[in-house]
């Protein structure tokens, strides 16, 4: 079970179980493995759990009043995860993988302490305003030795894998990066190399507020099409779809975000998703969203196809009752 455990996190559950023991507690749960998480790593915890009234004295003292203490049980039973922190482990597992962390370690362990919202742990450390976002925030900027994967040339600090293409025409790959020091705002990066190169560039060079994703490529030409999502705030709007010659590396804009606007119709659509492109690169196979100005809140999505030459839109399938 605890295979890609860093030794830190092993001795991070081995503390948890001493301390459900000191308790007397017949499961190891969540407070259990915030206290194994203060006693084992003193970096985490002067980084992302400072301030005056937080301590492992403090919250052992705060759980005692929490929590009926029983007797002590010798160390030599092995107690078992309740419920909850099994829910925990499982999404630091998450979260690791979601950052494309070979090993789980004990900043991924804290991440899954928050991420259960609703457990005991979780409330103390929002009361001490410690939050999801802002420990995301620190093991992106600033990520542990513990765990710290081996950087890729060309790849900024703070990305994690998302997306890989392989264009053949070029012999050149390409991936999507989702930045991982956004919070909420899904941001990605397109970044490319040669197959036999070593060092990535990075496709554009769109702002802060833009994001470049979904890329689809084809067998025949050396491009790959990609769209663009603006952040606002909390909420994005489609910014139109790009062109990029893996060869001369010119970008361009092939479909505005109002392309299939119709004002006669009232019907105001936007691309969601990119899906595919065709070998010969001629049409994109998309998923579009439309609105009827006379439907209000009303969204219908259809798998559809454009011609990039044209812009001929052919609407392929209604998606019903399907989300993505």
């Amino acid at each position: 079970m605890f295979e890609r455990y860093t030794e830190k996190a092993r001795r991070v559950i081995f503390f948890a179980r001493h301390e459900a023991s000191e308790f007397g507690s017949p499961y190891i749960e969540s407070e259990h493995i915030l206290l194994g998480l203060l006693r084992e790593n003193k970096v985490l915890s002067a980084r992302m759990l400072s301030g005056p009234s937080f301590s492992i004295e403090s919250i052992r003292r705060e759980i005692e009043r929490h929590t009926t203490v029983g007797k002590k049980l010798p160390t030599s039973i092995d107690l078992p995860l309740s419920d909850e922190c099994k829910r925990i482990l499982r999404l630091a597992s998450d979260e690791a993988d979601r950052l494309g962390h070979k090993h789980i370690g004990t900043e991924h362990l804290l991440v899954g302490v928050l991420l259960e919202k609703d457990c005991y742990a979780a409330r103390l450390l929002n009361e001490q305003q410690i939050s999801l976002e802002s420990v995301r925030t620190s093991m992106a900027e600033d990520p542990l030795k513990e765990f710290t994967p081996t950087k890729t040339p060309g790849i900024p600090p703070g990305y994690s894998w998302k997306n890989l293409l392989y264009n053949p025409a070029s012999e050149t790959i390409v991936i999507e990066m989702a930045c991982t020091g956004r919070g909420h705002l899904p941001m990605s990066r397109l970044f490319a190399r040669r197959k036999d190169a070593e060092v990535y560039e990075q496709i554009g060079q769109p702002g802060d507020d833009l994001s470049y994703e979904a890329p689809v490529t084809c067998e025949k030409h050396p491009i790959v099409v990609f769209n663009s999502i603006k952040w606002e705030g909390s909420g994005g709007n489609p910014d139109g779809v790009y062109l990029f010659n893996l060869i001369t590396k010119e970008l361009t804009l092939c479909l505005a975000k109002d392309t299939f606007n119709d004002a006669e119709r009232r019907l105001s659509s936007w691309i969601s998703t990119l899906v595919s492109l065709s070998d010969d690169g001629q049409t994109l196979y998309l998923k579009i969203g439309m609105h009827p100005f006379s439907r209000s809140g009303v969204v219908d999505y259809y798998l559809a196809s454009v011609g990039l030459a044209d812009k001929k839109l052919q609407l392929l399938s209604r998606l019903k009752d399907v989300w993505f």
